[in-house]
């Protein structure tokens, strides 16, 4: 059984009453399992509803011929599989852990179960969701407005809100590592011209990358500027 101080550190949990609370931490496992583990896979029903403690997962689309496309990642605070359990259909990607990854968990029929005994816990993942469609809705309006330099620029700065921790007298880490690759997925650009763009922003220290690939924004006012339409 997890208890409810870990429960509340996560956005889904946040100012739940302690009943509720407390009736919905007898349903929720902990985890952790390796890079490269498939939380969810695609055209299959999930059965599983996962948060993130530490770590992350992408959502991965494999094309007819191999290819295979990052659509998103996630970190902790984030959600993974709720569509699924909600909707009883499968999703069109996969949900693949990125590195060592800690997980807590519920059961689908337990998380149902919770969203009726508690309605702060279905009005927070409502909010979730809301905010995940918003995210995905600025993120279409980025790649038909801005250029590729614009569209670098705001996903680091989507990254370094979401899953930044403040460096006193430095500027905000990202808390897991990034790479090029990855960021020219997320923006439909080449690795190349993000390459090219990234080795600009650094070299005029906008941010830096440590020996861990994780991204430290110094300048999160110049990604702002170059990421606005």
């Amino acid at each position: 059984m997890v208890a409810t101080s870990e429960l509340t550190e996560l956005r889904i949990f946040s100012n739940l009453p302690e009943r509720e609370l407390d009736a919905i931490a007898g349903f929720v496992r902990r985890t952790a399992v390796a890079a490269g583990t498939m939380l969810i896979s695609a055209q299959v029903p999930g059965d599983a509803v996962y948060f993130v403690v530490e770590g992350s997962v992408k959502l991965q689309l494999v094309r007819e011929s191999g290819v295979e496309l990052t659509l998103a990642l996630l970190g902790p605070g984030d959600i993974v599989g709720e569509v699924g359990l909600m909707t009883g259909k499968p999703t069109a990607s996969h949900a693949i852990t990125r590195e060592q990854t800690t997980l807590l968990w519920m059961e689908r029929r337990e998380f149902l179960k919770a969203l009726e005994l508690s309605p702060t816990f279905a009005r927070n993942l409502a909010t979730e969701l809301s905010l995940r469609l918003l995210t995905s809705y600025e993120r279409f309006q980025a790649l038909a407005t801005l250029d590729v330099t614009g569209r670098v620029a705001r996903q680091i700065l989507e990254l370094a809100e979401r899953y930044g921790k403040p460096v006193p007298g430095e500027g905000i880490h990202i808390v897991f590592a990034v790479t090029q690759g990855e960021i020219a997925e997320l923006i439909a650009a080449t690795r190349e011209r993000v390459n090219q763009i990234m080795v600009r922003l650094k070299r005029a220290g906008v941010f830096s990358v440590d020996e861990h690939s994780r991204i430290l924004v110094h300048r999160a006012d110049v990604l702002d500027e170059l990421c606005r339409l």
